[in-house]
């Protein structure tokens, strides 16, 4: 015989306590990620068969580890910021796809954008510098003849070379320059496919100058590098554009003064920012346009993934702030607060102050400043968050409307 307990409700009709709930959609979140690696790994683990299948497999090993990491930096969940790296005074601060990396003295660090440290390297070089692509980037010794060819999670390639490096440039695709000193020319320039083949070596005459700054074009299949040499007491830079699968290297355009920013603005345009103007060249050869300093000293030059240009320039104590648009047009010219550095992204311009960080907009609007515990030495933007780098600490800022929001 059944019996009917009027008045009481199954357990599970119960209502639950606000922790219960909690916990209930943590684990929930902790399924969804399983199940979102999981699926990773199977899509990470058939490429790989379909590559080793189709014979492709000694080019793109790299290909499937850089695939790899970068699915399991997008689902890794990180404790966030402020964060403390290590890095006690940056000197370079490159962003790659879904992170950055980080130079201080001898130490460089990767971490993700949700504030994960991906890899940590004490080099012992006298003189690092870095070079970054999207998902790899190159730590080399300017007092020596090492390199080291990094992932964002772990070392590729290490390789020493027969003279002193002097400059590198990474592409997006993992393609990699190297600028050396070399007892029978100038300068040697050698250029490493991902998989570190040597691709091309071409040995810079006196006339030819040395490489003081290098980019790859958006598809990495060329190479501007702006050469500097000198001639009748004047330094002379000439900028040359190198087609990889080619090798004979185009003079576009020469130029008085030293190169302080060179990169391309599109697959047709180059812009190099000397220490009195700005010229824009087309890729092909010929100069499209410039802009003159008009006798201010070049601080800072920022160019967003657009070819938006930002330069600070400066007077005396008098700071000016300068935006361009991709053709060079001046979108805004006038006197700011006296910065150190400048960055733009799209419509914002970022001022680093010894103690602030201000936000403008392109027109040169006032946004908002936020005071900083320490003088920032870097800044990253995108269209998810701002990082700011002040000694070993990294930060993130917002609008005070937005922190008031949340």
């Amino acid at each position: 015989m059944r019996k009917n307990h009027r008045g009481q409700r199954p357990e599970s009709d119960e209502p639950l306590s606000a922790g219960r709930v909690e916990y209930l959609e943590q684990a929930r979140a902790r399924v969804r990620a399983r199940r979102l690696r999981r699926t990773a790994l199977i899509v990470a683990v058939l490429t790989a068969v379909v590559l080793f299948t189709t014979g492709l497999v000694g080019s793109s090993v790299a290909l499937v580890k850089d695939c790899v990491d970068t699915t399991r930096i997008a689902l890794m969940p990180g404790p966030g910021w402020p964060q403390q790296t290590g890095v006690m005074e940056p000197t370079q601060v490159l962003p790659m796809t879904g992170g950055f990396v980080e130079l201080g003295g001898d130490s460089c660090v990767v971490y993700s954008r949700t504030g994960t440290r991906l890899n940590s390297i004490q080099s012992g070089y006298g003189r690092p510098a870095l070079a970054a692509g999207k998902t790899r980037f190159v730590l080399y010794n300017r007092s020596g003849n090492e390199l080291r060819v990094e992932s964002r999670t772990q070392n590729l390639y290490t390789k020493k070379l027969e003279n002193k490096i002097f400059l590198c440039a990474m592409s997006d695709n993992g393609t990699l320059a190297v600028v050396t000193d070399d007892v029978s020319s100038m300068a040697e320039l050698l250029v490493y496919s991902p998989t570190m083949e040597q691709q091309l070596r071409w040995n810079m005459t006196s006339n030819d100058g040395t490489p003081l700054r290098m980019a790859f074009s958006p598809d990495s299949r060329r190479l501007a590098a702006a050469a500097v040499t000198a001639g009748g007491g004047q330094m002379q830079t000439n900028l040359y554009v190198v087609t990889l699968a080619q090798g004979d290297p185009v003079n576009v355009g020469s130029q008085g003064g030293v190169p302080q920013w060179v990169g391309w603005l599109s697959g047709t345009t180059l812009l190099a920012v000397y220490d009195s103007r700005a010229i824009l060249y087309n890729a092909a050869g010929g100069e499209r346009a410039r802009y003159e300093f008009g006798g201010g000293t070049l601080r800072d030059v920022s160019v967003d993934s657009a070819g938006n240009v930002a330069l600070l320039l400066a007077s005396g104590q008098v700071c000016q702030l300068v935006t361009l648009d991709k053709e060079l047009n001046v979108q805004y010219s006038g006197n700011v607060t006296t910065s150190n550095k400048v960055v733009r992204r799209g419509e914002l311009v970022y001022l680093l102050t010894d103690s602030t960080v201000e936000s403008l907009t392109s027109a040169g609007e006032y946004q908002w400043s936020q005071s900083l515990t320490a003088r920032p030495q870097a800044l990253l933007a995108d269209a998810k968050q701002t990082l700011v780098f002040c000694g070993n600490t990294v930060q993130q800022v917002t609008a005070p409307e937005t922190s008031q929001a949340s």
